[in-house]
Protein backbone atom coordinates (compact mmCIF):
# COMPACT_ATOMS: atom_id res chain seq x y z
CA UNK A 1 0.00 0.00 0.00
CA UNK A 2 1.38 3.19 -0.88
CA UNK A 3 2.59 5.63 1.72
CA UNK A 4 -0.45 8.17 3.29
CA UNK A 5 1.35 11.63 3.59
CA UNK A 6 0.91 13.16 6.99
CA UNK A 7 -0.66 16.08 6.35
CA UNK A 8 -2.90 16.69 2.95
CA UNK A 9 -0.79 17.62 0.08
CA UNK A 10 -1.87 21.19 -2.22
CA UNK A 11 -1.93 19.54 -5.57
CA UNK A 12 -0.96 22.04 -8.53
CA UNK A 13 -2.40 22.88 -11.84
CA UNK A 14 -1.16 25.59 -14.59
CA UNK A 15 -4.49 28.09 -13.46
CA UNK A 16 -5.32 26.01 -9.75
CA UNK A 17 -4.52 25.47 -6.43
CA UNK A 18 -6.22 22.35 -4.67
CA UNK A 19 -5.20 23.12 -0.80
CA UNK A 20 -6.99 21.84 2.24
CA UNK A 21 -9.90 23.90 3.63
CA UNK A 22 -9.63 26.89 6.19
CA UNK A 23 -11.96 28.23 7.96
CA UNK A 24 -11.95 31.51 6.42
CA UNK A 25 -13.31 30.14 3.38
CA UNK A 26 -16.85 30.10 4.99
CA UNK A 27 -18.34 32.85 2.15
CA UNK A 28 -17.46 30.98 -0.99
CA UNK A 29 -18.42 27.60 0.51
CA UNK A 30 -21.79 29.52 1.22
CA UNK A 31 -22.17 30.57 -1.89
CA UNK A 32 -21.34 27.50 -3.23
CA UNK A 33 -23.88 25.25 -0.89
CA UNK A 34 -26.24 27.24 -0.70
CA UNK A 35 -27.02 27.48 -4.45
CA UNK A 36 -30.06 25.28 -5.03
CA UNK A 37 -29.87 25.09 -8.64
CA UNK A 38 -25.92 24.43 -8.15
CA UNK A 39 -26.88 20.81 -5.74
CA UNK A 40 -29.77 19.67 -7.80
CA UNK A 41 -27.65 17.10 -9.02
CA UNK A 42 -25.74 16.78 -5.59
CA UNK A 43 -26.72 14.33 -2.89
CA UNK A 44 -27.72 16.64 -0.30
CA UNK A 45 -30.07 19.92 -0.02
CA UNK A 46 -29.00 23.75 -0.13
CA UNK A 47 -27.44 25.15 3.13
CA UNK A 48 -30.44 26.86 4.39
CA UNK A 49 -27.89 29.37 6.27
CA UNK A 50 -24.10 29.98 7.21
CA UNK A 51 -24.62 28.06 10.37
CA UNK A 52 -25.63 25.40 7.72
CA UNK A 53 -22.68 25.74 6.37
CA UNK A 54 -20.55 25.93 8.46
CA UNK A 55 -21.44 22.43 10.25
CA UNK A 56 -20.96 21.16 6.75
CA UNK A 57 -17.19 22.70 6.49
CA UNK A 58 -16.16 20.73 9.63
CA UNK A 59 -16.02 17.56 7.73
CA UNK A 60 -13.87 19.41 4.94
CA UNK A 61 -11.21 20.56 7.68
CA UNK A 62 -10.28 17.27 8.85
CA UNK A 63 -7.58 15.39 6.70
CA UNK A 64 -8.86 11.46 6.96
CA UNK A 65 -6.59 9.87 3.46
CA UNK A 66 -7.84 6.56 4.93
CA UNK A 67 -11.48 7.38 4.15
CA UNK A 68 -11.63 10.62 2.22
CA UNK A 69 -10.05 14.35 1.68
CA UNK A 70 -11.91 17.24 0.42
CA UNK A 71 -9.96 19.97 -1.43
CA UNK A 72 -10.40 23.69 -2.05
CA UNK A 73 -10.14 24.37 -5.47
CA UNK A 74 -8.59 28.16 -6.07
CA UNK A 75 -7.74 30.34 -9.02
CA UNK A 76 -4.02 30.52 -8.50
CA UNK A 77 -4.15 34.01 -10.00
CA UNK A 78 -6.82 35.51 -7.93
CA UNK A 79 -6.44 33.10 -5.41
CA UNK A 80 -10.44 32.98 -4.64
CA UNK A 81 -12.03 29.89 -3.56
CA UNK A 82 -14.39 28.52 -6.66
CA UNK A 83 -15.26 24.99 -5.61
CA UNK A 84 -14.24 21.73 -4.40
CA UNK A 85 -13.11 18.44 -4.92
CA UNK A 86 -12.88 15.53 -2.95
CA UNK A 87 -12.51 11.61 -2.80
CA UNK A 88 -14.64 9.54 -0.30
CA UNK A 89 -15.72 6.06 -0.15
CA UNK A 90 -12.36 4.81 -0.05
CA UNK A 91 -11.97 1.03 -0.37
CA UNK A 92 -8.28 0.42 0.48
CA UNK A 93 -8.67 -3.71 -0.07
CA UNK A 94 -9.43 -2.79 -3.48
CA UNK A 95 -8.09 0.20 -4.04
CA UNK A 96 -10.86 2.25 -4.99
CA UNK A 97 -12.46 5.52 -4.88
CA UNK A 98 -15.77 7.91 -5.60
CA UNK A 99 -15.18 11.56 -6.36
CA UNK A 100 -17.12 14.10 -6.65
CA UNK A 101 -16.92 17.79 -7.09
CA UNK A 102 -18.78 21.55 -7.06
CA UNK A 103 -18.21 24.99 -8.76
CA UNK A 104 -19.46 28.38 -8.33
CA UNK A 105 -22.33 29.08 -11.16
CA UNK A 106 -19.98 31.73 -12.96
CA UNK A 107 -17.03 29.49 -12.92
CA UNK A 108 -18.61 26.90 -14.87
CA UNK A 109 -18.08 26.07 -18.49
CA UNK A 110 -14.09 27.21 -18.50
CA UNK A 111 -12.54 23.58 -18.18
CA UNK A 112 -11.52 24.24 -14.33
CA UNK A 113 -12.88 21.06 -12.84
CA UNK A 114 -11.29 18.66 -15.57
CA UNK A 115 -8.08 20.45 -14.46
CA UNK A 116 -8.35 19.54 -11.01
CA UNK A 117 -10.09 16.28 -12.15
CA UNK A 118 -6.48 15.10 -13.53
CA UNK A 119 -4.68 16.86 -10.49
CA UNK A 120 -6.42 14.47 -8.72
CA UNK A 121 -6.49 11.83 -10.64
CA UNK A 122 -2.72 11.38 -10.72
CA UNK A 123 -2.02 11.77 -7.30
CA UNK A 124 -4.88 9.39 -6.57
CA UNK A 125 -3.06 6.51 -8.76
CA UNK A 126 0.61 8.11 -7.92
CA UNK A 127 0.54 8.63 -4.90
CA UNK A 128 -1.98 6.47 -3.07
CA UNK A 129 -1.81 3.26 -5.39
CA UNK A 130 -5.55 3.30 -6.25
CA UNK A 131 -6.72 1.63 -9.15
CA UNK A 132 -10.42 2.40 -9.50
CA UNK A 133 -12.10 6.10 -9.70
CA UNK A 134 -15.92 6.31 -9.88
CA UNK A 135 -18.45 8.72 -10.13
CA UNK A 136 -22.00 8.97 -9.70
CA UNK A 137 -23.36 11.18 -12.52
CA UNK A 138 -26.72 12.12 -13.01
CA UNK A 139 -28.06 11.46 -16.44
CA UNK A 140 -29.89 15.14 -16.58
CA UNK A 141 -26.59 16.50 -15.51
CA UNK A 142 -25.57 18.21 -18.72
CA UNK A 143 -24.52 22.05 -19.20
CA UNK A 144 -26.79 24.32 -19.72
CA UNK A 145 -27.36 26.18 -23.14
CA UNK A 146 -25.29 29.01 -22.02
CA UNK A 147 -22.13 27.00 -21.17
CA UNK A 148 -22.62 24.74 -23.88
CA UNK A 149 -21.84 27.34 -26.33
CA UNK A 150 -18.62 29.10 -24.03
Amino acid sequence: MAQLPKKQPILATKRLRLRAFRTSDIEAMHALYADADNLRYWSTPPSANLAATRRAMRWHLVYRPRQYVIWAVEESKSRKVIGMINYHHRNLREKRVDVGWLILPQHQGKGYMSEAGGALLRHLFDHLGVHKVEALIERANKPSAGLAKR
